[in-house]
């Protein structure tokens, strides 16, 4: 270790995950920091035994590369194994571990019974918030989810046990939001003046965040008599949850865009075409798709918990915010019977201003300066 903190510091970002929203916010960071950020990460496949080998095959790269001011590891990174098997001289580097998500509140798969989660993920998860010299969430909510939850695993475990050391860890740990490449995402105009409301989900096809509930939405406004369009992005899989695929089949009439939109450009104007994104998730630590869709200023409407609070925000949350699938009906449904509202111009370049907290380029000024406030730290103690 090398450089000042005054001068650019040499980091290294380790991604097992290398994938998906992982690599955007890694590739972000990199494009924007004032240090050197090198990124080496593994393709994103094999979730499991990316976390339980990943810290092997990527010290085994790494291992005749000199070692860095910093390292920044995500979530699938078991960081005290990576240290383990890493050649003696980077026992010293100080590490961030960067929580995108966390195996003891992710939500369990279709199935799947709680008293059937494998902990040894989670406990991977914790162990190495022990490790990390700071440890940084995407939200306030996910750090006291997983805050919770590890502390209540670790009561139910023998002594001795990393309580205090986590305890710690926990209060000083950031809160640091992915990021959102605003550059990307042009202000849209949402639908056309003389057509129907126009009604976004742009999140993965997955149940943790529930689409048969949009889609059960949806269905209602149509039982009602009221006209939309519904704009259906996010990746698909194989095999869909139970009752959805005979759910897009009733709604295909109304299904104006439907497909993952893999070109950015096509995503960003798919965005911007909607009036109206709704999410109907049951886990989410931050939001990403629904900050992109604010960017191009569609107008949200979300969960009353998970992340989305902080995201709008109180002064913007009581307007866009439901507590049951009753109150998003009748928010809905108001939205669908005037939709030109949604369309003004004030209206959207409001919802990208409440985009810009979130933007990439603040991401990549807090990770710098707290990269060079461990750094220095560091340096004060030799």
């Amino acid at each position: 270790m090398s450089a000042s903190p005054a001068e650019p510091l040499s980091i290294l970002a380790v991604e097992p995950w290398l994938g998906g929203s992982h690599a955007a916010f890694l590739e972000a960071w990199r494009a924007r920091s004032r240090h050197r950020v090198e990124v080496v990460g593994l393709r994103a496949r094999h979730w499991k035994w990316r976390m339980r080998a990943g810290a092997w095959e990527l010290a085994r790269r790494l291992g005749e590369h000199e070692p860095p001011d910093l390292l920044l590891a995500s979530d699938y990174v078991d960081l005290p194994a990576l240290y383990g098997f890493l050649p003696g001289s980077w026992a010293a580097v100080p590490s961030v571990l960067y929580l995108h998500e966390n195996q003891l509140t992710y939500p369990l798969a279709e199935g799947e019974r709680e008293d059937e989660r494998d902990l040894g993920f989670g406990f991977t998860n914790l162990m190495s918030c022990v490790r990390a010299e700071a440890v940084v969430f995407n939200s306030r909510y996910h750090r006291e989810d997983f805050g919770a939850a590890a502390l209540e695993l670790l009561r139910q475990l023998p002594r001795p046990r990393p309580m205090e050391e986590l305890r710690r860890k926990l209060e000083l740990a950031r809160v640091v939001a992915p990021g959102v490449e605003l550059d990307e995402l042009p202000l849209g105009p949402g639908g056309r003046a003389d057509a129907p409301l126009r009604v976004l989900f742009n999140q993965r096809w997955e149940h943790d965040k529930d689409p048969l509930a949009f889609l059960r939405l949806a269905a209602r406004l149509q039982d009602e008599g009221l006209t939309f369009e519904l704009v259906l992005l996010g990746e698909r899989y194989e095999r869909l949850p139970e009752g959805v695929a005979q759910a897009l089949e009733r709604l295909a009439p109304r299904i104006a865009r439907g497909g993952f939109a893999a070109e950015r450009a096509d995503y960003a104007a798919a965005l911007g075409s909607a009036d109206l994104v709704l999410s109907t998730a049951r886990h989410e630590f931050f939001g990403l798709a629904v900050v992109e869709a604010m960017a191009t200023g569609t107008r949200p409407l979300l969960p009353r918990r998970l992340a989305y609070p902080e995201v709008v925000g109180v002064d913007l949350g009581e307007a866009v915010l439901y507590n049951d699938e009753d109150e998003a009906f009748a928010k809905l449904a108001r939205h669908a019977r005037s939709p030109e509202e949604l369309r003004a111009p004030a209206s959207r370049a409001a919802w990208r201003r409440a985009a810009k907290p979130w933007s990439a380029a603040r991401t990549a000024e807090e990770l710098d300066r707290l990269c060079g406030e461990i750094v220095e730290d560091r340096l004060r103690v030799r």
